[in-house]
Parts: C-alpha cells; sequence; structure tokens
C-alpha cells in the first residue's frame, strides 16, 4: 500500500493493485484513507456478495465492487469499465476535491481487477 507520513493509506499504484488482488480471491478490504489534503475516510471494499436476496435499487448487481465509507455512504460498481469521476462522486455524494481523490482510487482498483482477469 501506499502511504503518507501519518501512516494513512493514498492513491498510489501499490494501493489500488493490493486492495484489487486482495477482494479478487474473496477478501475484504478497510483501509483509513486521506486525500492528502485534510480528510480522512474509512472505507471498506468488497468485490461481490457470497449472497443476495431480493432485487436491489438502481440496478446493482452481486458481483460489483461494494464500496462503503464508514458513517458516510456506500454503493455497488461495476468493474466492466473506467467510471466517470463525477459519475463515482454522484453515487457516493463527494462531490469536492475528495471526490475528485475517491474516484482515482476506485478507478484504480477497477483498472487492476481488470488486468487481475486478463
Amino acid at each position: 500500500m501506499n502511504v503518507d507520513n501519518y501512516g494513512e493509506i493514498i492513491n498510489g499504484e501499490n494501493t489500488y493493485k493490493t486492495i484489487a488482488n486482495i477482494i479478487k480471491t474473496g477478501g475484504t478490504v478497510g483501509i483509513g484513507w486521506t486525500d492528502e489534503k485534510s480528510t480522512h475516510l474509512d472505507i471498506v471494499f468488497k468485490l461481490g456478495l457470497d449472497i443476495k436476496y431480493g432485487q436491489f435499487q438502481r440496478g446493482i448487481k452481486s458481483n460489483y465492487l461494494f464500496v462503503s465509507i464508514i458513517d458516510h455512504t456506500s454503493y455497488g460498481f461495476s468493474t466492466d469499465s473506467i467510471k466517470l469521476g463525477g459519475y463515482i462522486q454522484e453515487k457516493l455524494r463527494m462531490n469536492n476535491e475528495c471526490g475528485d481523490k475517491l474516484a482515482e482510487l476506485i478507478n484504480g482498483i477497477i483498472s487492476n481487477l481488470q488486468k487481475v482477469d486478463a
């Protein structure tokens, strides 16, 4: 993982690759993450659900990348393509500079999930 001077996880190829590799094998990853400005978020990543009953709203499928920001919001993203930053920000209700960095993080993980699949 990429880590700053305070021990918080930051964006970077090692972060994206590590998270993608762990969740691809069925693991769940939680990180204390910073946008390297002034925001800290506790984020949990899970690829797919073990069991899903009923229909989820918004077309979310059981094999999506689930992103949960503790005490804030969560959403499930398909991993078939890189997402527009504005789309990620809208779904996670983070429409600011932190949202830009969060979109980089999620897209970095999706990109590495696609590499793992190849």
